[in-house]
């Protein structure tokens, strides 16, 4: 009895303890469950906020290129001497007046049409909920005061100050400030072809995949590869160069672009391509297209002297006859199938992207032993990052199933806008300034720039710049190249036993040079048939290759 007492006694509690453990599972397990939830609930809302800014902005473009397209037909019709200001005046000074006149209208629609678009852009993101993004609004921002500034859009460095008749510059920056400043700020990126950050001489600095794969220690990364097998480290083997090319300009609305271009005065080539589709279009709205003759001709059918030498037609620009889609993409695999090829064309597109920073609680809590005075403590709260992206292509053809753009000018075929998966025709270039990791890239390597010791710089990175400097130190260690190609490496004929290590086996295979396949003798491999470097470029499913897929859907 008095035993028995005494176990119970010795037992006592432990129930509570597996009460306590079970409450701490339950508690850390719904931290996990809300962050799973804000998660999602985040991707999808921004999800849906950049869907609906591209197909708000794509739908601006149809516009735009519409009206571009009316004023074409309007220059190619009779109308042109019957309907515009100086009615019927057909001599070539009343013609080219009218000409003019329609042609600084095309110009203005180019800017005006994209900007409108760019603000009904961030109007529909804020519909659904988005915020506006301080990095997207500094950098809308700083291109506003670059506008203004004759050191980057100045006459002197090459920059038009007239496009077509239309003084583009006061009404351009007008017109973003109100969408930027008036607006509230920018909510999504949209795709620009302003010239954003500078370029960077060497450009593989700027390349932000080089950086994760020295990280993950990716071996199979391509300009990783060149540089372990060939890239000189000697001295200040990070010595760039940053070029300013201020003198590219679109001369049209820099952001959510048209590409399109206007053609010499007279230009009788165009308007012979385009003859068929104006004579079908002109049939529809019950319009004559002007014949190549005057008066004075017996063959002038119209009676009337011929515009047509004197006006300009607004042209596709060459990015519309890229094909893009690629090939690749009407190929039949993957998601491809079925593409219409009176889509497969270049030209505009809307792209939208959001960043949204998500406070994650579960990784902030730490489980410590039954022992300790605290079972579970709080850290400082960590943030992950949602990013969103969605692509918008406005959408026409021709009644027989053809591309626009084998029209040669723009002529209203536009008809709809939809979200195509983004690696079909991805606009952003190298050096994204809406990319915050890019940015914060640049101004990492300017500060770079100033360093003569890698190892010690004698002063700390700009923010966002201490991973870019982590992952430069260690390509700058001969010991870390060497794990993945050690130019040491002493091939003995037969397989590589051991990895290369500083210390036991310095002058061993690096990653790369290590065996993938082997021949054997028997039991025992004696020699190398194909290395791992030979598998970057496989992908069967195990192999350490891409897969040959689309990057990017959404």
């Amino acid at each position: 009895m008095k035993n028995a007492k005494f176990a119970n006694n010795r037992e006592a509690g432990q129930t509570l303890i597996l009460g306590v453990i079970a409450i701490l599972i339950l508690l850390l397990a719904t931290l996990f469950i809300y962050d799973l939830s804000s998660v999602i609930k985040t991707k999808v809302r921004s999800q849906t906020a950049v869907d609906a800014a591209a197909l708000a902005a794509a739908n601006w473009q149809v516009e735009s290129l519409n009206l571009i397209g009316e004023m074409n037909l309007v220059k190619a019709c009779t109308v042109l001497v019957s309907d515009i200001i100086p009615f019927g005046d057909d001599s070539p000074e009343g013609i080219t007046f009218s000409s003019e006149l329609l042609t600084e209208m095309q110009a203005r629609v180019s800017f005006v049409g994209p900007v409108i678009g760019l603000g009904a852009a961030q109007q529909a993101a804020k519909n659904n909920r988005m915020i506006s993004n301080s990095h997207y609004t500094m950098v809308v921002n700083e291109h506003i005061e670059h506008l203004m500034d004759d050191d980057y859009y100045g006459e002197d460095i090459g920059i038009p100050q007239e496009i077509e008749g239309y003084s583009w510059r006061s009404p351009y920056i007008d017109m973003v400030y109100a969408v930027n400043i008036e607006g509230g700020g920018i909510a999504v990126a949209p795709n620009t072809e302003f010239a954003g950050l500078p370029d960077i001489d060497p450009s593989w600095l700027m390349d932000l995949t080089l950086y994760d794969a020295i990280a993950a220690e990716y071996w199979c990364h391509d300009t990783l590869i060149w540089l372990l097998k060939s890239y000189s480290f000697d001295g200040k083997w990070w010595d760039l160069e940053i070029l300013s090319d201020f003198a590219d300009f679109s001369e049209e609305s820099e952001y959510l672009p048209l590409y399109t271009e206007f053609s010499d005065i007279g230009d009788m080539e165009t308007f012979s391509d385009a003859y068929s589709y104006l004579q079908e279009i002109a049939s529809e709205r019950t319009m004559i297209v002007s014949d190549e003759y005057d008066t004075d001709e017996p063959e002038d059918t119209d009676g009337i002297n011929s515009p047509l030498p004197y006006v300009k037609w607004c042209l596709y620009e060459s990015s519309w006859w890229t094909g893009a889609p690629s090939a690749d993409w009407t190929d039949g695999s993957y998601l491809r199938s079925g593409l219409k090829d009176e889509y497969a064309y270049g030209g505009a597109v809307a792209k939208m992207t959001s960043e949204i920073d998500i406070d994650y609680q579960s990784s902030s809590y730490s489980v410590h032993s039954l022992a300790s005075e605290k079972l579970i403590t709080k850290g400082a709260t960590t943030q992950i990052t949602s990013t969103s992206s969605a692509l918008a292509k406005p959408l026409g053809s021709f009644g027989e199933g053809l591309p626009p753009y084998l029209s040669g000018m723009v002529l209203p075929v536009f008809t709809m806008s939809r979200l195509i998966p983004i690696s079909m025709q991805d606009p952003s270039g190298m050096y994204d300034p809406f990319n915050s990791r890019l940015y914060d890239l640049y101004e990492f390597l300017q500060w770079l720039d100033t360093v003569d010791d890698i190892d010690n710089p004698g002063s700390s990175p700009p923010d966002g710049g201490a991973y870019f400097l982590y992952c430069l130190q260690l390509l700058n260690s001969e010991t870390w190249r060497s794990k993945g190609y050690n130019r040491n490496y002493v091939d003995t004929g037969s397989y590589p036993t051991t990895p290369y290590d500083p210390g036991s086996n310095p002058t061993g295979a690096g990653w790369l040079q290590m065996g993938y396949i082997y021949q054997y003798d028997g039991e025992y491999p004696i020699a190398i048939i194909e290395t791992n470097e030979d598998t970057c470029d496989d992908w069967y499913g195990s192999g350490s290759g891409p897969r040959d897929g689309p990057s990017q859907l959404h």
